[in-house]
């Protein structure tokens, strides 16, 4: 039996299951917090460089699901679109189209990324090059997804997601100004955020395990749209949460009298190990 629109707001926003699944996504990202400290506290004795060195984590983290869930989102769109709609003027009209209108969500997707991390949660601490090689892993974290629905999951309907997906990782990292050495330049870069994409798939991993274990993603309504309904609720978690580290630090560097003394002795401390300010863009 079909679901209307209604149905479905009506299941995904009923107050219980809705309240326990965004618990779940705030309790992970906490549980990636926590991960992100230990490593930086552990990697930088001094307290100066190991707050930097979670920030830089955490917004890599955070342009890692802004990425995949800007692409897997256009996609869901498309394929809602594509898949429950079967008559009608739109259906006419999409049926002609709609290969103009795929590419059309493409560039909706490229722009909701820059809105996300441009505006929604301003990104300060890593540069545009770094920014390119989280979105090339964010190419990697939807093969791998894809890899998932079509050989485990043993779902087919996405095939020409995935070509047409292919071209826009080809198109966005491969143009004609761009040399061998600054593409080598890129993947070196992006291997280094492997971790985290690992961290990345483990969240959305149990957060579906979860949503199809309980009954709250719905199996009929397609497997991408699911995943990125997950990804929005990822977003939401990050959107209320990745304030709440600054003010700790700035508490905690308070309590401590830390002010322009220990800056000082920050900066002049292991010459050897000096913070790349472009970076970090302090």
């Amino acid at each position: 039996m079909s679901k209307s629109f209604q149905d479905y707001v009506a299941h995904y926003f009923e107050p219980s299951d809705f309240t326990i699944f965004l618990l779940i996504a705030f309790g992970l990202l906490v549980a990636i917090y926590a991960v992100f400290y230990t490593y930086s506290k552990g990697k930088y004795k001094n307290p100066q460089r190991a707050k930097e060195e979670f920030f830089f984590l955490s917004e890599r983290f955070y342009e890692l699901i802004f990425s995949g869930g800007s692409i897997i989102g256009f996609m869901a769109v498309y394929f809602y679109l594509d898949f429950f709609n079967h008559s009608g003027a739109f259906f006419e009209f999409w049926d002609k189209y709609s290969d103009y209108l795929l590419l059309v969500f493409m560039i909706i997707s490229i722009v909701f990324n820059s809105f996300l991390d441009h505006v929604l949660i301003r990104l300060k601490r890593i540069h545009r090059d770094e920014m390119a090689s989280i979105r090339l892993i964010g190419m990697l974290y939807m093969i791998l997804i894809f890899g998932y629905i079509k050989f485990i999951y043993e779902d087919n309907n996405y095939d020409m997601f995935i070509a047409y997906f292919l071209t826009l990782m080809i198109g966005r990292f491969v143009y004609f100004d761009a040399s061998f050495k600054d593409f080598l330049n890129c993947v070196k870069l992006a291997a280094a955020n492997i971790p985290i994409m690992i961290m990345g798939l483990a969240y959305l991993g149990i957060m579906c395990f979860y949503g199809y274990s309980t009954g709250y993603l719905l199996k009929h309504n397609g497997v991408i749209t699911n995943i990125f309904f997950v990804h929005l609720f990822i977003i939401v978690a990050i959107f209320f949460l990745h304030f709440i580290p600054e003010i700790l630090f700035k508490n905690k560097k308070k309590g401590k009298g830390g002010n322009k003394k220990h800056r000082d002795e920050y900066l002049e401390d292991d010459d050897e190990e000096e913070i790349d300010l472009e970076i970090l863009d302090l």
